[in-house]
């Protein structure tokens, strides 16, 4: 089996994967799960409701395919070099063609040599779209540790997409990440604007931009001071990061950032008409959120750098 995961994990990198972990379909740590809820509880289960769904799911792995022994975690990196022209910021994430797509095609592919080494074997990839605890995983997968600011971080900084791929083959698993390197570092939470890191793991969702920027359906909340220039995510807690200071940029050409957003300027973004909108961001995460959305971030943030 050693033979099988070391050309596993070769596939992963050739596909530019980053990185590629391997961990058991043991039920998640009671630990982690009464954070889970604790997060769900502090916020009334308003913020985020459809982390309530198929819990159990989320907490014992196997239940999203009872057949599988193993999962095999991969990370992709996106971090992004370019300067936007504008004052209006996008979260570096969405400057390139929706990862979604992205990371399913590079999955799918890895799945199919699987398949071809193994045919006997059965799997099923993931990626943010399954009840699957990714960053947990991939910690216990040996990939990384979870920061402060609640997101997986690692040696080559945290800028890192995570899919999955459940597997029948009873693979050896990965030494879990035991260090934690962010233990007495505050830096992303000094960065944060509004203080939505409130502890170790732990964000107060109603205060990040990321939330109120595009989970948030209404408009941003008016009562908090959103220090920022950003209208769509907020990368401020990863540039603050250590480990994010001299990383590589994505070589996937799919994840390079889009001229059409990277070179407007901040009369282009006022002046942006739902043509235009659609045009933009035919491939992006960005159209999630609609038109309407996005020019009402716009112009919250057109007004908050006009009043100070």
């Amino acid at each position: 089996m050693n033979t099988i995961v070391n050309d596993i994990k070769q596939k992963a990198l050739s596909l530019g994967f980053s990185a590629c972990g391997i961990t058991d379909c043991a039920p998640i740590d009671e630990k982690v799960t009464e954070a889970f809820d604790s997060r769900l509880t502090l916020h009334n289960n308003t913020c985020l409701p459809y982390l309530n769904n198929y819990k159990e799911k989320r907490f014992h792995p196997q239940q999203l395919m009872p057949e599988a022994k193993s999962i095999i975690i991969v990370l992709a990196n996106y971090h992004q070099s370019n300067t936007q022209k504008s004052r209006y910021k996008f979260a570096q994430y969405a400057l390139g063609n929706d990862y979604h797509t992205i990371i399913k095609t590079k999955l799918k592919a890895l799945q199919t040599y699987i398949e071809e080494i193994e045919p006997k074997s059965v799997n099923r990839y993931f990626v943010d779209s399954a009840p699957v605890m990714e960053k947990y995983l991939a910690t216990r997968a040996g990939l990384g540790w979870i920061g402060k600011n609640s997101l997986l971080n690692t040696e080559n900084g945290s800028f890192q997409f995570i899919g999955s791929i459940f597997t029948s083959l009873a693979l050896p698993i990965d030494e879990p990440f035991a260090k934690n390197p962010c233990k007495n570092c505050h830096l992303c939470m000094s960065a944060c604007p509004t203080g939505a890191i409130v502890e170790d793991c732990h964000i107060d969702t109603e205060k990040c931009f990321s939330y109120q920027s595009i989970e948030n359906k209404g408009d941003i909340d008016n009562t908090l001071d959103f220090s920022t220039e950003y209208v769509y995510g907020c990368d401020l807690c990863q540039i603050a990061c250590p480990y994010n200071q001299h990383i590589p940029s994505t070589t996937w050409v799919e994840m390079q950032s889009n001229p059409k957003i990277i070179e407007k300027t901040d009369a282009d973004w006022e002046e942006l008409t739902e043509e235009e909108f659609l045009t933009t961001f035919h491939h992006s995460a960005v159209k999630r959120i609609g038109y309407n959305k996005l020019k009402n971030n716009i112009l919250y943030i057109k007004n908050r750098i006009n009043n100070h």
